[in-house]
């Protein structure tokens, strides 16, 4: 958090800064006051401060390295080591630290492949059950019912037991945990609909003679188990690719920004440093044509600065001492001395 002298903060749930004269939602923890946009993130912190308060090297840690902190868009609440899926929605985890370096999505490769699979097999799950209403077909006459519903048992088995047990395994997450969401209701639709279809189909006798037809078979429901599947991987898929391409953004904004600085040292000395070893306060160099490294303050020098990545203005801005400069823009033709500040 930022020090009350510069007459802000950073509300640690959401990320937002806040004004520290104007903020309304404040909360005491441990001798320390923390400053938030909202009665929501106020509340969401006094539940679980702990989680908030990682340290910044826990912080710090990006996608693609051992002990990754993931997190989840809709709780923030919610982080681990690695990814997985959120115990409050189901929704998969996102890393904390953006990175520039493409990730390969695992999720989104695994929930394709089980979509795939599973329309295949479902396309003759429909076919069989809904051919069976149309007496043009006469499917019925090629096929006695037992026989369609085994047919169907051995394609569906697959894509429910299979390709749904991602909903499956969520399902029960909710259930432990006491979050009920939309892959609660999934995870007990599909199940039961498969169940009821299995004993229909193994074992029919047990069922009272109405529900028996005159051949002596129970009707079964694989094929809205299936159905149901396939339509909400295909959900998870557009939903990861969508936030695959919001990454995607992200990572261009990302590839942006220098990847090192130039630092004066105390005694004047200047040398080009990672961007990850630049510390608040240090002093850098930014030349002409430089990229600025980090968002800071000007101390010396006079330029205009290029800001289109930002704002989307065409015309460079004119910049002096005590002006700000943003991560990522480009210098002009003055050199300039910065203070770092985020």
């Amino acid at each position: 958090m930022r020090s009350i002298a510069t007459k802000s903060a950073v509300d640690l749930v959401c990320g937002m800064d806040v004004d520290i004269a104007t903020a309304e939602c404040s909360a005491a923890h441990e001798g320390r006051t923390y400053y938030f946009c909202s009665s929501g993130c106020k509340a969401k912190f006094i539940a679980a401060p702990e989680t908030y308060l990682a340290p910044p090297t826990e912080q710090a840690t990006a996608a693609g390295t051992e002990g990754a902190i993931y997190t989840c868009p809709m709780h923030p609440q919610i982080r681990q080591i690695g990814p997985g899926s959120c115990p409050i929605c189901g929704m998969a985890l996102e890393p904390l630290v953006a990175v520039a370096d493409v990730q390969p999505n695992d999720e989104l490769l695994d929930m394709t492949h089980r979509l795939w699979i599973g329309l295949v097999l479902t396309v003759p799950i429909v076919a069989l059950e809904m051919g069976a209403h149309v007496p043009a077909l006469r499917l019925h006459e090629l096929l006695a019912p037992q026989t369609s519903a085994l047919i169907q048992f051995a394609l569906a088995s697959p894509v429910v037991l299979w390709a749904g047990w991602p909903f499956f395994a969520r399902g029960w997450a909710s259930i432990i945990s006491r979050h009920l969401n939309m892959f609660t209701l999934i995870a007990i639709g599909t199940g039961a609909s498969y169940l009821y279809s299995v004993i229909a189909t193994f074992a029919p006798s047990i069922f009272p003679a109405g529900f028996r037809s005159m051949g002596g078979a129970v009707d079964v429901y694989f094929e809205p188990a299936a159905v149901i599947t396939v339509l909400v991987l295909l959900g998870q898929v557009l939903e990861l690719r969508a936030r695959e391409q919001t990454g995607g953004a992200i990572r261009a904004l990302l590839n942006l920004a220098p990847k090192t600085a130039r630092r004066i040292g105390d005694g004047g000395d200047e040398r080009d440093v990672p961007i990850e070893a630049v510390q608040i306060g240090d002093r850098l160099r930014i030349r002409p044509g430089d990229s600025v490294p980090v968002d800071g303050e000007i101390l010396d020098g006079s330029s205009a600065v290029d800001e289109s990545m930002v704002t989307g203005e065409s015309m460079p801005v004119a910049k002096g001492t005590g002006a700000k400069v943003i991560a990522g823009t480009i210098n002009g033709t003055g050199a300039l001395v910065m203070r770092a500040e985020k």
